[in-house]
């Protein structure tokens, strides 16, 4: 028990870490960004003009070279202006942080098939007869699907409902549960997870959104895998002999 203690801690401490890299990274382009802007409005005709009002207002000798001045800057005013700093990005990556193979947020490995499921209660049930279910919530989703060794990332159209930890998921104006579900969806997708949305009639919401496949049954779970031909699985992890009870299961 104090191994896996400790394994998590190493996770979460390796998730800060890349967080705070992430962080940093972006307050440096924010800065750049700012000194890029300054120095741009210290070249503007703006700025050089009241400068030079200002000039000839406290001396009164420069007032006479004003307006050969403001000729001069009237005739620059369409000069381009060389940028400085680098350009304004799409915003920052965060960092990738390399966490130790013993990464696992469970008491031990499992050999079959490892979902990680935003999960109504009835399918929970159903799914963990079927594999090993690692449930996610919303206030730990990134932590757990950064770290915990699954196959594939299962959204529950019946998550929303009322009553359960991801209640209203889909209704539109709940933005705490659409954050938290698009930021397991962005780790899923660099970690190459299937993102399957499971369920008969999701909400708009949801159905509008990106899923590598959909599914109703756990038999097709096994058969999405199969079908990846991943080198290593999905996942990174080896296909195993739980993909063909699953497979059974759609039949």
């Amino acid at each position: 028990m104090s191994d896996t203690t400790e394994t998590a801690r190493e996770a979460k401490a390796y998730q800060q870490l890349g967080r705070l890299k992430a962080t940093l990274r972006e307050r440096e382009a924010r800065l750049a960004e700012l000194e890029r802007r300054l120095a741009a409005l210290e070249t503007s005709t703006a700025v050089q003009f009241g400068r030079l009002v200002a000039g000839a207002a406290r001396n009164p000798k420069r007032g006479r070279r004003l307006p050969k001045d403001l000729y001069r800057l009237w005739r620059r005013r369409n000069a381009p202006v060389p940028a400085s700093g680098p350009p304004a990005g799409g915003g920052v990556q965060p960092d990738r942080v390399d966490r130790p193979e013993n990464r696992l947020l469970v008491a031990g490995p499992c050999d079959g098939l490892i979902i990680a499921g935003v999960l109504s209660p009835a399918t929970a049930a159903l799914l963990a007869g079927h594999a090993k279910v690692v449930p996610l919530y919303p206030h730990d989703a990134a932590i757990v699907l950064g770290s915990a060794d699954v196959d594939l990332l299962v959204v529950d159209a019946a998550a929303g409902e009322p009553g359960g930890p991801w209640a209203y998921l889909g209704v539109p104006g709940m933005y705490d549960r659409d954050r938290a579900l698009h930021e397991i969806r962005e780790i899923a997708a660099a970690r190459s997870l299937p993102r399957v949305l499971w369920g008969r009639t999701p909400p708009a919401t949801l159905a509008a959104l990106t899923w590598d496949a959909t599914a109703t049954v756990p038999g097709r779970l096994a058969e999405l895998l199969a079908s990846m031909r991943l080198p290593g699985g999905a996942g990174g992890r080896p296909p195993t002999g739980n993909s063909a009870r699953l497979a059974g299961a759609a039949r």
